[in-house]
């Protein structure tokens, strides 16, 4: 029966543009693999945003471990690094990988411009799901942009996402403070919640990735090692009920101390 099917159905090439955009996306991601960040203490990922070894990670994968680190590369080896900068209400930490050898340079992720990412752009996440990879090459994960500008509320006084994106892009429990990219390989978030609820912790296909725009805010800070403090209006502010005949207003219902 398969041979009489295969004498009489029409056998039909790959369309060339899917089959040149499949192997534009597999060169992309093998370019960008090697920057992808195994924090193998505190059981996360990263990415190296500089040769010189900084990488970003999230706050709440290395915070309580101590200023010194281990971290593994694809190319198989695990580096000594040490906490350089927390910001613990953005949920960022930048921290420095140290070369095995003096003056040896680091793969890094490109910078992209998270403000020009668009709901239905495709998007890449790489990193360490349940740490699965024991010779520290990264998962990779592939999906859409669902949401952007989103803000997702503090938990425990900390980890307030003011500016993240939403995507369906699978992520789970290790893939915390691993790299979000464009199909151009360019870095355009830091993957840090997801909306598990009930679920178990494991992906429901609504993850948060902290812009790197937000991020590019405060590098200069995580840099020089200091505290982030991001700034706050201090003020509580609600509407007022539409009342016939008048516009809602907007009030001040409390005050606390601040630059504002």
């Amino acid at each position: 029966l398969l041979v009489l099917m295969a004498a009489v159905l029409p056998i039909h090439a790959a369309d060339p543009a899917v089959d040149s955009e499949d192997r534009e996306r597999v060169k992309t991601v093998a370019r960008i693999s090697p920057a992808v960040v195994a924090v193998v203490t505190g059981g996360g990922s990263g990415v190296l945003i500089s040769e010189d070894g900084y990488a970003l990670t999230n706050y709440h994968v290395v915070g309580g471990q101590g200023p010194a680190l281990r971290c593994g590369l694809p190319d198989g080896n695990l580096y000594d690094a040490v906490v350089v900068g927390l910001d613990r209400i953005g949920d960022v930490a930048l921290i420095k990988l140290l070369p095995r050898e003096p003056g040896a340079k680091f793969p890094h992720a490109v910078m992209g411009d998270s403000d020009t990412v668009k709901v239905g752009d495709w998007s890449l996440a790489l990193g360490n799901p349940f740490l699965l990879a024991t010779d520290f090459t990264p998962t990779v994960t592939f999906g859409l942009v669902s949401g952007i500008h989103r803000y997702q509320y503090p938990e425990r006084g900390m980890f307030e996402y003011t500016d993240c994106i939403q995507s369906d892009t699978s992520i789970n429990p290790g893939n915390s403070g691993g790299p979000l990219f464009n199909t151009k390989g360019e870095l355009i978030g830091i993957n840090g919640r997801g909306s598990f609820d009930k679920r178990g912790r494991v992906n429901s296909g609504v993850g948060y990735a902290i812009s790197i725009n937000q991020i590019k805010n405060f590098l200069g800070h995580l840099r020089a090692g200091l505290q982030v403090d991001h700034a706050s209006l201090g003020a509580v502010v609600s509407s007022s009920p539409e009342e016939e005949g008048s516009r809602p207003r907007v009030l001040v219902s409390g005050l606390i101390s601040s630059d504002a």
